[in-house]
């Protein structure tokens, strides 16, 4: 099918010459639901990435959203996540993020664990506040209701601070993708599950199967620990942050091919309602949807 065949172009058009991403990566992610990859200087340096230049962008627009950061992903009135201040629609805001969402590794491991053609869903930034509580146990989408669900979304984690259970590292139980239904305190009590701490290194990357059960740490020390947050979805599904709407006319008309492709904004890509994100915690959405991935997953999706 010509959706299918037009993935396979562009993967097989990404360059390859400074990937590190590796079988061993590729069998952590099915294996434990996760993946770290020491992504150091020379790495980013190699791939026309000024780290520094990076970081000061985040700063930048961190000190000039202030507590209004996120807004686009909030509804009016909405207030935003107690523990951490978020910036949305940066690849809008600077050119270097935009380019951030083309990183071939980010790519290929997207492509590895969705299994099917796929595109950007969200960019944030996300900046911890010194001290802050933990996050609850959470997966980052609807929970797999059988297991012929295929696993639609995949999220890295961009790192520029040092991460350790000090200031908040992520904490993921390993192997816990494979477990379908919501997160379950009850069941990790039950099975004496233990996480892992993701004590990344400061440009590393972290690849998450977002159905892995995972949360932010509590920031003991105060310490910073900012990451970059890229989130990628299977096409059929909405994206987080609709592209179209968000992204400048202008932006937009300057993307490269590939850039149109895995940010949605070609002609031919559909232009999605805002309205089932709205309302998505609607009881009769939450039943629509919990009907239709049955009905997709097991006969819509080999189409």
């Amino acid at each position: 099918m010509k959706w299918i065949d037009d993935h396979k172009i562009v993967m097989n058009s990404l360059s390859k010459n400074n990937i590190i991403i590796n079988d061993k990566h590729y069998s952590e992610l099915d294996d434990l639901g996760y993946t770290v990859l020491k992504t150091d200087e020379s790495f980013w340096k190699k791939n026309n990435f000024d780290f520094d230049a990076i970081e000061k962008e985040y700063n930048y627009l961190c000190n000039l959203e202030g507590e209004n950061g996120g807004w686009e992903n909030r509804e009016k009135g909405e207030k935003g996540e107690p523990n951490a201040q978020r910036i949305s629609n940066v690849p809008n805001k600077s050119q270097i993020f935009l380019k951030l969402v083309m990183l071939p590794d980010l790519l290929l491991a997207s492509n590895h664990v969705i299994k099917k053609p796929f595109k950007l869903s969200s960019m944030q930034l996300r900046n911890p506040i010194a001290f802050g509580n933990r996050q609850s146990l959470h997966i980052d989408f609807r929970p797999r209701q059988f297991k012929y669900f295929n696993y639609n979304q995949c999220s890295a984690f961009v790192y520029l601070d040092d991460a350790n259970v000090s200031n908040g590292a992520l904490h993921i139980h390993p192997r816990s993708h494979k477990i379908l239904g919501e997160p379950s305190q009850e069941f990790i009590d039950s099975n004496k599950l233990k996480p892992t701490i993701i004590e990344a290194k400061k440009g590393n990357i972290v690849i998450l199967n977002i159905y892995a059960w995972h949360y932010g740490g509590q920031n003991i020390n105060g310490k910073r620990r900012r990451t970059i947050f890229i989130n990628f979805r299977e096409r059929s599904e909405i994206q987080q942050l609709n592209q179209k709407k968000f992204l400048n006319k202008k932006i937009i008309e300057e993307m490269s091919k590939n850039e149109k492709y895995f940010f949605a904004v070609r002609e031919e890509d559909p232009t999605r309602s805002d309205f089932i994100n709205k309302y998505r915690n609607n009881y009769l959405i939450k039943k629509y949807y919990k009907a239709r991935d049955i009905i997709y997953h097991k006969y819509l999706q080999f189409l």
